[in-house]
């Protein structure tokens, strides 16, 4: 929910961005013969997605910046991404970084300390 006194984000273009992005997996998932064509322009859209759209969302719901209505709709839309796995995987697709996940911040960046595990404190 949107902390009292913060700006609202709007996150709608967002959610319909990746929405269609769903849409259009979801309508290459069912056809029996895809050829590249179809499943590199998917790929782009889906780059897209996954690097900007996908984060923004994270960063704001992380931040509590989201308004109640906003936020159970990006849950859901982690949901459906969580449940896609499958046909992600059965086009190559990048599989999205989603807030809970054991590899990941909530914004789908990996955090590193100051000092890295390959680098001496003394050097």
């Amino acid at each position: 929910m949107a902390s009292p006194g913060r700006e609202r984000i709007d996150i709608t273009d967002d959610l319909a961005f990746v929405g269609e992005q769903i849409e259009a997996l979801e309508r290459l998932g069912v056809r029996e013969d895809v050829d590249d064509e179809r499943v590199y322009d998917l790929s782009i859209r889906w780059g897209v997605a996954l690097a900007g759209r996908l984060p923004r969302m994270a960063h704001y719901s992380a931040l509590g910046q989201l308004v109640e209505q906003d936020e159970r709709r990006f849950q859901a839309l982690c949901d459906r991404l969580r449940e896609l796995s499958p046909l992600i995987d059965r086009f190559g697709l990048a599989q999205p970084r989603l807030p809970g996940a054991a590899d990941a911040s909530a914004n789908g960046r990996r955090r590193r300390g100051r000092w890295s595990k390959t680098r001496s404190r003394t050097a």
